[in-house]
């Protein structure tokens, strides 16, 4: 009975051991053509993927057609350079798209992309609305409300021009009576923040006004009813100090 048992146990072991041996000789043989299998592999897929896009391209759904819009200091043409068209329009990744032109360009704050089948892409882009212009280091930049910069090296009309130290991290009061749109705020012409401390407002016509520390507020909504009540002219002075309250002191 031992001996039948033995005899079945060696039986079974030189099976195992048979299979072993050809499991690792066909994985020596795969192993050592997988390179070949993958790149027989590879050129099958780009092949289908080649007659797939001429088959698409010739039944009209390339990219004929890019619309852009809501760019308003973005570049048009350097958002369509990014638009690959040579492939079929169904091919276009948006989301990478979309990621490349708003790496493009510091105006673009968000990008939205959509195909119209067969062949038009429509991109709108969304921007950083301009609030003043910043200048330290004798380098001049595009600021939004919150004081972060968009573009530098890039003049804009008609922005009022914000100077001095630790003027961003002060921005709200100029923020506000620029917001205001009051007869005087539409005269600002620059901003300086002096001494870390207060502002100084320049008016278009060269007229220095100078504000209080505590309070500019107060003094500001003062000049705006001077100037609505009164016959006080601005420009008949170069230098309007207020920073004494209820007091006003002039120099031509």
């Amino acid at each position: 009975m031992l001996s039948n048992v033995t005899r079945s146990q060696r039986s079974f072991l030189r099976k195992c051991a048979l299979f072993i041996i050809i499991a690792l000789f066909l994985t020596l043989v795969l192993y050592s053509s997988l390179d070949k299998i993958i790149s027989r592999f590879n050129y099958f897929l780009t092949l289908c993927n080649d007659r797939l896009s001429s088959l698409l391209l010739s039944n009209g759904f390339s990219i004929d057609k890019v619309v852009v819009t809501g760019n308003k200091f973005t570049n048009e043409k350097d958002i369509l350079n990014l638009v690959n068209k040579t492939q079929p329009i169904m091919y276009i990744s948006l989301s990478k798209l979309a990621d490349s032109i708003q790496s493009a360009s510091g105006w673009v704050k968000h990008v939205r992309i959509h195909r119209m089948l067969p062949n038009t892409l429509y991109i709108n882009i969304d921007e950083h609305k301009p609030f003043a212009l910043w200048k330290n280091d004798n380098k001049t930049s595009v600021i939004d409300s919150e004081g972060k910069v968009i573009v530098n090296d890039y003049l804009i009309d008609n922005l009022a021009v914000i100077t001095g130290q630790n003027s961003l991290s002060n921005l709200k009061f100029i923020k506000d009576i620029l917001e205001s749109k009051t007869q005087l705020s539409d005269h600002i012409s620059s901003c300086i923040y002096v001494g870390k401390r207060r502002w100084n407002i320049i008016l278009d016509n060269g007229s220095t006004v100078k504000l209080p520390e505590d309070n500019p507020y107060s003094a500001w909504d003062y000049l705006n009813h001077l100037q609505n009540t009164t016959d006080f002219t601005f420009s008949d002075w170069s230098i309007i100090d207020i920073r004494i309250t209820d007091k006003i002191f002039v120099k031509r």
